[in-house]
């Protein structure tokens, strides 16, 4: 394994996981979406990270740093 790849693993900060259902149409529609905008499977996260910040932003919800 090369170095840099190990070290910037080590640096990288946990992140919590969780488990969500989903119905059928929001799980097709969220791997569709995140294959065709962010070109990785594993960029779900990512999307569903940004849908809720904008969720909570439209409802006056402060999301503690």
């Amino acid at each position: 394994m090369p170095k840099d790849i190990y070290a910037r693993d080590l640096n990288a900060k946990a992140m919590p996981k969780t488990t969500l259902t989903l119905s059928e149409p929001i799980a097709k529609t969220l791997k569709v979406y995140t294959a065709q905008t962010k070109n990785s499977m594993r960029a779900q996260s990512e999307v569903v990270e940004e849908a809720l910040r904008e969720f909570f932003d439209r409802h006056g919800v402060n999301v503690e740093a």
